[in-house]
Formats: structure tokens, C-alpha cells, sequence
């Protein structure tokens, strides 16, 4: 066979094939004509959703607080008209989101006073909605104002607790918790303790990072606290944190070892106090700076012209505990600092060295007094510290 030969054989096979998938494919894609093709068939159309309307507080509903928000939702539309008023007429704004679903009242309420909240909206079945709810607001037994250590714009120690004081007992303390929100701009892990129904402090499980910036943000305006007390007014402060100053003191050494974001940068020789006016041990925060300053024993309850009484004015007075034991200048028992006890309980230092803490100190920086044999009382000052981490989460 020649060349040519195999050649057109090889065309005749490769032809027979491409025509056998030529007429498979016919076989299998192509439908089979009919005259109902294309012509009778229709689209099934997705049903037309009606609006819902959520509004909140329900129709007829007493008692609401006057700090929660009211709001109107839709479902399966957009709001197209949203009002809200006083019984008298009088409007309370509201702010409506970006795809106009969701509209929220932007102002508290008045206590004791009737509202309707009226709300408009048409489905995408063409069909409009409207919904109203009247309802009445709480009698407030008490209003509770709330105020805060620290100051807002202060900078503080790194020891430094919040304090919130309510000007009326918080019954639902949990609920009040809700409505207080600490950030700072350096990760600081802490929590919330109440000191009886009208305190509650924030602390860190370690010190505030140095030079942080902390906020507090109280949102309790309006809002039930329990026992028919609700929150009197909304209140944001911030406050930074200065260098991490520390100062350590052992009764049995007599020095006072003072450290700067970790670096030793004073050591006092001290005098602590006498063995009948021992000073106390424990974790303790600066709570002012002053200079001058008058000790008068009165203050405790010696008499100035008692045996062992006193009034002296001295320079450079930093509070430590509220029953009145200072870190302050004492010239007068330069040569006992570093030796001897001879003070009223007060840690006597020269006035160059007191001068330093007056120059350097902010409230809420640390002391720690250690071996005197007298603990630090509860609540004697800003005691927070003297709480493990675990028994400050307990909130008994």
C-alpha cells in the first residue's frame, strides 16, 4: 500500500469518527421541539412582602424608663415618616439609620409623662403601614448623681482607683455595672467592686501602665438602678497616668526606697511612728499634695494642749491614709530619721526629700510601708490594694 493510500485511509476513519460525535451530540443536547416551547410558559414572580413595624416600648406600656431608648423598626420596607411626642405636643428628636429601618430616639424622656410614638412605612407590596404606641413613663423615687475620682483631664499615679459615689442607693447594682464602661489606650485588665449600695471602685489587676490614658464613660441617664432610683445624668471624664512612682518602706530598715518607672531614683531615711502612735503597714496611695500644712492632733481627737497634743505647720504634706498619716517634711527629727521611731505615726522625712515628693508626686501614687505590726484599716484612705486580685473579682 502506498503512501497516498494510507493517508485517505487515515482521512476515512478520523471523518467517520468526527461524524459519530457529531450525531451522539445531536442525539443528547439537543431538546426536542414543541410548539408550547418558549410561547406558554411563565416566570414564577417572588410574592410581594408586606411592612412590619417593630415599635418600642409597646402599645399601652407604664413604668418605661426614661433613659432607654424608643425605637421603630422595619421589616420588608423602609420608614418613611417617624415622629415622637409629649402628650402637650412637644417633639423628641430621633436619629434614623442609613437604610432607614431602624429609627432611635436621640434624647432622654421627661419622668411621669405620656408619649406616642407614631410610625409609617410602605411594603413592596405597594400597601402603606402605619403603627402607634402610647405609653407613659417611671416616677423616680430618687435620682442618683454620680461623682468621680479622679478629676477629668488629671493625671494621676499609676495606683490610682476610680470611684464612683451615687448620690442615692443603686439597688441593681449588675444593671448599674452595665452602664459603666473604663477604656484605655494600653491594655489593662480590671473590674468593678462595690463598697455598700452607693460606691463602686474600678481597679487593675496590676498598677495602670505609666503614661496611659484612661475613660470612663457613665451612661445612666434616665435608666432604672433599682428601687425606683434612676440615673440623674450621663457623665464621661479622662485622666492619664503620670511615671510609675513607687516607694517602699520597712520599718525595720527605716529607709524609704523610691522608684521612677522602675529605676531607684531617692532613698529617704525615715522615722516612723513612736511605739504608742505606730504607723500602719500596707499599700497605700497618695490622696493630696499640699504645702503648707497644718498637724493638729484635735483632728484625731488629742486635744492641742493635751499631754501629747499638737498643732505645727509643716512644708511639704502628702495625705496617705483619711485618719491622718502624712509622708511630710520634719526638720526637727532629722537626726532620728534612719534610727529611731519618734513621730505621731506620720513617716517623717528631711524637708529636701519631702520637698522632692511635693515637687514630684501626683494622687495615686504608691507607698508601701511594711513591718510596723500595725495592718492598714479598711477604708482608712484608698485602700483598694490591700485586695488580692481574686478577692477584689469576689464583690462581696
Amino acid at each position: 500500500m502506498g503512501a497516498g493510500q494510507v493517508l485517505g485511509r487515515k482521512t476515512q476513519i478520523i471523518a467517520g469518527i468526527l461524524a459519530g460525535l457529531a450525531l451522539t451530540a445531536a442525539c443528547t443536547s439537543a431538546p426536542a421541539p414543541g410548539p408550547a416551547a418558549g410561547n406558554d410558559q411563565k416566570t414564577s414572580a417572588a410574592p410581594a412582602v408586606p411592612a412590619t413595624l417593630d415599635l418600642g416600648p409597646k402599645d399601652g406600656s407604664n413604668d418605661v424608663a426614661p433613659g432607654e431608648p424608643v425605637t421603630a423598626v422595619a421589616g420588608g420596607s423602609t420608614l418613611s415618616e417617624v415622629t415622637l411626642a409629649a402628650a402637650d405636643g412637644a417633639p423628641v428628636p430621633g436619629e434614623m439609620d442609613a437604610a432607614k429601618q431602624r429609627w432611635t430616639s436621640s434624647k432622654p424622656l421627661d419622668y411621669r409623662t405620656k408619649y406616642t410614638l407614631t410610625a409609617r412605612s410602605v411594603g413592596a407590596d405597594g400597601n402603606p403601614v402605619t403603627r402607634t404606641s402610647t405609653f407613659t413613663t417611671a416616677t423616680a423615687k430618687a435620682q442618683a448623681y454620680p461623682s468621680v475620682i479622679p478629676l477629668d483631664g488629671e493625671t494621676t499615679g499609676v495606683g490610682m482607683p476610680i470611684t464612683i459615689k451615687f448620690s442615692a442607693p443603686v439597688a441593681d447594682k449588675a444593671a448599674a455595672e452595665k452602664m459603666l464602661t473604663v477604656t484605655s489606650d494600653k491594655p489593662a485588665t480590671g473590674a468593678w467592686r462595690w463598697f455598700g449600695d452607693d460606691e463602686v471602685h474600678y481597679r487593675t489587676k496590676e498598677y495602670w501602665p505609666a503614661y496611659s490614658t484612661v475613660t470612663l464613660d457613665i451612661k445612666i441617664a434616665g435608666r432604672a438602678l433599682g428601687n425606683g432610683v434612676f440615673g440623674k445624668a450621663d457623665r464621661k471624664i479622662s485622666f492619664k497616668t503620670g511615671p510609675a512612682i513607687i516607694s517602699k518602706v520597712s520599718d525595720k530598715e527605716k529607709q524609704m526606697r523610691t522608684y521612677k518607672d522602675g529605676q531607684l531614683v531617692l532613698t529617704s531615711p525615715v522615722s516612723l511612728g513612736k511605739p504608742s502612735a505606730r504607723s500602719v503597714s500596707g499599700t497605700m496611695l497618695i490622696m493630696t499634695v499640699q504645702s503648707p500644712y497644718t498637724m493638729d492632733s484635735s483632728t484625731y481627737g488629742v486635744p492641742t494642749d493635751a499631754p501629747g497634743g499638737y498643732r505645727t505647720t509643716v512644708k511639704y504634706a502628702l495625705r496617705l491614709t483619711n485618719s491622718g498619716q502624712f509622708l511630710h517634711s520634719a526638720p526637727w527629727s532629722v537626726r532620728q530619721q534612719g534610727h529611731t521611731n519618734t513621730s505621731h505615726g506620720c513617716l517623717n522625712v528631711s524637708v529636701d526629700n519631702a520637698k522632692w515628693f511635693y515637687e514630684n508626686s501626683h494622687r495615686g501614687d504608691v507607698v508601701v510601708v511594711t513591718d510596723t505590726g500595725v495592718d492598714l484599716k479598711p477604708g482608712d484612705g484608698w485602700t483598694d490594694w490591700r485586695f488580692s486580685w481574686d478577692e477584689w473579682q469576689k464583690k462581696v
